[in-house]
């Protein structure tokens, strides 16, 4: 790879000797970009110099400037300077846009869809995004398509949309491999092998991060180098050998602060300070913590901010100070509802984007091959006629189902059972109706921490499933509360069926982090009275819910007037 200038190199204006060296140095820049991002800086900075002065002082060369803003632009990206790097692309577009340069701006919305993903902000990554594929449709550069694609797909897993990252990802992966795009390629596997781990798949985790590595270290993509080190740490961490994941840790800490790249060096750090957590060096956590914070802080990188406010909390706590407790979460709070509110609103998206990208997608082959036009146009209606009409319902489902556990959101449960009550004051048939409360599920969170705590509310709504009827429906009542209504169940065979739970769960064992571990149960039940109000119902069952917390571990209790 040549980093030199070269006025030779295909694709360059050949107007004058100033605009061939522009072109030259803006070209050598985007080769540099995830492989040396000061030198690459450096070039992009001299050849926005040369394209705004002298003989450009009053007439700049449009594209030379905008080349050097885009490049700028991935840089202060990966340096951590978001805001910076999203004022220079938004410029850039605006020149390509003048100019009508189709691949530049495929490009540089595509790099607006990155810049908005480190900002937490889904639904305008995905617009970019869009708008992206639209441009690139008619393109014959397949790697525009397959970053394009790849970048979709990052946006979903940031997001915890975890099926519709895998799939465009795994397109990504074909049209980039046809063209042998190894950087590319290397984020994509790294994408996916992480999408997997959150999966709990470690199997396939484990092949996609190898071939992952393998093309990082043999093209030198420092990202994904340090990307690879900090999970290695993750999962050395969650096995509990602290001296690796520290190594781990530490070495990506090292190569994001050789190279600049600053969010990654902050979040380095805050693992680091996980370490120190798990270690008890709980002053030179809060020590390290407080310093990643304001650095991620200035950076506006907010992922940063929730992780570094949610752990000073956390340990805080632990310390017995408890007023900074409170200010950390209330920081970790803000900062984790707008979070969650984008995640949501690109939920309401999610259909819309894969129907677009799949249009899209399909529409770059007819290009391609305009001798079946016609025909494949026709197909294509057809088949978005029909996954509208198979996939309308299925993502209304999706959307009244609660993020972590996948059963219904208390809102939908509501609605569930008043049709369940309606039913039942027309043609009376016995229902009950039972809240089932983890006990100290707090010490779950606290001893394993957040992550490992939504795991197992996971784990528990699988086996309440398991342990159900296909009738009985299943809700989320609270932090560690789940609340079931048995339909065609009177109030002494919904006690057999939470003897029943409670008798499982004391026997299962969980393994957290390479622990086992048993979980207690408190439950409140009742049966349903005609008429009766469906809020009244609830609250009789927790009422009920109340006394069997008073009392011993998977001790079931029946409301009583």
């Amino acid at each position: 790879m040549s980093f030199f200038y070269n006025p030779a190199r295909s694709g360059l204006i050949q107007d004058s000797e100033i605009i061939q060296r522009i072109d030259s140095l803006n070209a050598a820049a985007q080769d540099m970009i995830s492989i040396a991002t000061k030198e690459g800086m450096d070039l992009s900075k001299r050849a926005y110099q040369l394209a705004t002065t002298d003989e450009f002082r009053n007439k700049p060369y449009p594209k030379g400037v905008a080349d050097a803003l885009f490049t700028m632009a991935h840089f202060n990206l990966e340096g951590g300077n978001t805001m910076l790097a999203l004022s220079q692309a938004k410029e850039a577009l605006h020149i390509y846009d003048d100019q009508k340069y189709v691949v530049c701006q495929a490009n540089t919305l595509r790099l607006l869809g990155m810049i908005y993903i480190n900002l937490n902000e889904y639904n305008k990554a995905m617009s970019s995004l869009m708008k992206a594929l639209e441009n690139a449709h008619s393109l014959t550069d397949q790697r525009v398509m397959g970053e394009i694609l790849m970048t979709i797909g990052k946006t979903y897993l940031v997001s915890g949309e975890l099926e519709p990252a895998i799939n465009e990802l795994k397109k990504a992966i074909q049209v980039l491999q046809s063209g042998n795009h190894s950087i590319p390629l290397s984020y994509t596997y790294n994408y996916l092998a992480t999408a997997f781990k959150m999966q709990g798949d470690h199997e396939v985790f484990q092949q996609y991060l190898r071939r992952a590595e393998e093309l990082a270290e043999d093209m030198n993509v420092q990202p994904v180098r340090i990307d690879i080190l900090r999970q290695k740490g993750q999962i050395a961490l969650r096995d509990g050998n602290l001296e690796n994941a520290s190594q781990y840790f530490e070495q990506g800490r090292q190569l994001a602060e050789k190279h600049d790249y600053q969010t990654d060096e902050i979040s380095c750090s805050i693992w680091l300070s996980e370490v120190d957590h798990y270690r008890g060096e709980l002053d030179r956590a809060v020590r390290s913590l407080l310093s990643a914070n304001a650095r991620a802080q200035i950076n506006h990188y907010e992922d940063g901010c929730l992780r570094a406010d949610r752990k000073l909390a956390q340990i805080y706590a632990e310390m017995g100070d408890y007023q900074k407790a409170y200010e950390h979460f209330q920081s970790f709070y803000q900062i984790d509802q707008r979070i969650k509110h984008e995640r949501s609103d690109l939920k309401f998206m999610t259909l819309e984007s894969i129907l677009r990208t799949e249009a899209l997608q399909k529409e770059a082959r007819i290009v391609q091959n305009k001798n079946d036009q016609i025909e494949k146009e026709i197909t294509e209606r057809k088949w978005v006629e029909e996954a509208l009409r198979q996939s309308e319902e299925k993502y209304r489902r999706a959307l009244n189902l609660d993020a972590t556990t996948a059963v219904n959101t208390l809102r939908y449960f509501y609605d569930l059972t008043e049709l369940e009550i309606q039913r039942v004051n027309r043609y009376p048939h016995p229902l009950s109706l039972l809240i089932v409360d983890i006990e100290h599920f707090h010490q779950v969170n606290e001893r394993f921490g957040y992550v490992a705590g939504d795991q197992v509310l996971q784990w528990v709504a699988r086996r309440l499933k398991d342990l159900l009827r296909a009738v009985d429906i299943i809700g989320r009542h609270g932090g560690d509360e789940f609340i079931l209504l048995l339909p065609e169940t009177g109030i002494e065979n919904a006690r057999i069926a939470a003897n029943r739970i409670c008798l499982y769960f004391s026997e299962a064992e969980l393994e957290v982090a390479g622990d086992k571990i048993n979980l207690g149960f408190h439950i409140g039940m009742t049966a349903y009275e005609k008429d009766l109000p469906v809020d009244v119902f609830i609250q009789r069952a927790e009422r009920a819910l109340e006394k069997s917390q008073q009392s011993i571990t998977n001790h079931v209790v029946v409301w009583e007037k």
